[in-house]
């Protein structure tokens, strides 16, 4: 589905979801102005169309116990598809990986978003998992000291 398909009500709908996924349908539906059924409908095109690709209730990190946040450049001796593929295949697997973006424009090939209980739960992962990895020649990380800012809704006002 494309994004100039959508319509005032979908941007609200979307909106509304991204805020509180939570919300009944007639809640949901008074909130954007459309009835409970027509709001279901649009719901499931929305997701038909690959627009929502799944919902998932968001927890708080700290409030588990996950106390450290850190963002990890990681820099690979080799670049070649064999290198990316087990790269890729090794990070999917460790949990502490939250994100992992391959990049460009800095001085690393991946960027990494960790989560761990620790400093040294984090030193660990690093040591022992991250740069195990074949072809791993260089991270550098950056602790998180405070969140100023974290959302996970898209701005669909630049839509």
């Amino acid at each position: 589905m494309n994004s100039s398909l959508l319509d005032t009500y979908d941007l609200r709908l979307l909106s509304a979801l991204q805020q509180d996924d939570a919300r009944s349908l007639q809640s949901l539906a008074e909130l954007v102005s459309l009835s409970p059924s027509q709001c279901s409908r649009r719901i499931s095109r929305l997701k038909a169309g690959g627009l929502i690709r799944r919902q998932v209730t968001l927890l708080n990190p700290r409030a588990i116990g996950l106390d450290v946040e850190a963002y990890i450049t990681v820099c690979l001796d080799q670049h070649t598809p064999d290198t990316a593929a087990n790269f890729k295949e090794a990070i999917i697997a460790m949990t502490p990986v939250m994100e992992c973006h391959a990049i460009t424009g800095s001085d690393g090939d991946y960027l990494l978003k960790v989560v761990a209980r620790n400093q040294e739960a984090l030193s660990l992962f690093l040591m022992e998992g991250l740069m195990k990895i074949p072809d791993v020649s260089q991270i550098k990380t950056a602790l998180t000291l405070s969140t100023i800012k974290s959302t996970t809704a898209l701005p669909l006002n630049l839509l």
